[in-house]
């Protein structure tokens, strides 16, 4: 019997509700544009009935609620607009990663193949943070080819990067979901009515479709959005140290002294590579984008808990 649902999990629904309305409406709820001609080069006003001249990054007001970045463009509206990137590179690198993993997995734990291997080598990944297996290779690569110069980099660079990006992500993240799927397969597969449909001749791919998947619909619900966050979590820590997937461009050049490399679309994860390297002289872009991230992450793991609780007795929803 499914359990009656709380005020807390209504709560949770709101949320991700309100957070999939901003991804795909936020291009059209951003209070200024951030277009090549809404940049904005130099603001004049009078004080003490003098003429002067402020230029951007302008702190936090009543015109730019959360401050702007060096071109002067609006943090909130750079938010709005790139939630819907964050999301879609994290969905798809997730999925990525269970398009590997939920085969691999189902079928280890129903045949008991390969069973050592997979344990080993999740055993091997899980041994330490994903982070500090990736940001070598990926550190070295991003740096070494100039790609914090991303829209001067070679385009055989990026593309090799950005393959290398994927690949590396996704293939991290394969062993210890495919074994959590195999562990749950085999609790599964020990069960009688699994064994009675293996006695009266049902295949490998009939127990599966059939039994294995259905008893298994909530927690593989789990497991996935758990995965999304993880995947998210990753790709927050790189960020921060300036590893990032493409869509920046670079202001400036060495003949005018400084080179800042920024989002063009105001995707998370650029901003918090961009606003960390300026957390001493501009502290609210990283506070603006970080603040964001956390509660997007806290919504996340706040829906999980109370779908887990809610159907985390239940093998199928109702």
């Amino acid at each position: 019997m499914i359990k009656r649902s709380s005020s807390a999990f209504y709560l949770s629904i709101a949320l991700i509700v309100l957070i999939l309305l901003v991804a795909i409406f936020g291009t059209w709820l951003k209070p200024h544009g951030i277009a090549p001609e809404d940049k904005i080069n130099m603001i004049q006003y009078q004080q003490d009935g003098k003429t002067r001249y402020n230029i951007p990054p302008f702190s936090p007001n009543s015109t730019f609620l959360l401050g702007t970045d060096h071109r002067g463009f609006d943090v909130l509206s750079l938010l709005l607009n790139g939630l819907k990137y964050t999301l879609g590179t994290t969905l798809v690198l997730t999925l990525l990663r269970f398009v590997i993993a939920l085969p691999w997995g189902l079928w280890s734990g129903t045949t008991g193949r390969r069973w050592g291997v997979l344990k080993a080598m999740q055993w091997v990944v899980a041994s330490v943070p994903a982070f500090v297996f990736l940001f070598p290779p990926l550190a070295g690569m991003y740096f070494g080819l100039r790609l914090d110069q991303w829209m001067k980099a070679d385009a055989h660079y990026k593309m090799l990067f950005s393959a290398t990006f994927i690949i590396l992500v996704t293939f991290i993240g394969v062993f210890p979901l495919a074994h959590q799927i195999a562990e749950r397969t085999r609790y599964y597969n020990d069960k009688l009515f699994i064994e009675a449909s293996r006695l009266m001749g049902g295949s490998v791919f009939h127990r599966t479709v059939r039994h294995l998947i259905p008893c298994m619909r909530n927690e593989m619900t789990f497991m996935f959005l758990s995965e999304f966050m993880q995947v998210l979590f990753l790709l927050g820590q790189l960020a921060v140290f300036n590893i990032v997937l493409g869509g920046t461009e670079t202001i400036g050049d060495s003949d005018a002294g400084f080179s800042i490399t920024i989002t063009t679309s105001g995707e998370w994860l650029s901003l918090i590579a961009y606003g960390s390297r300026y957390i001493r002289l501009h502290p609210w872009i990283i506070l603006s984008v970080g603040t964001s991230f956390a509660l997007l992450f806290l919504s996340l793991q706040f829906f999980l808990s109370q779908l887990k609780r809610r159907y985390g007795n239940e093998r199928q929803f109702m």
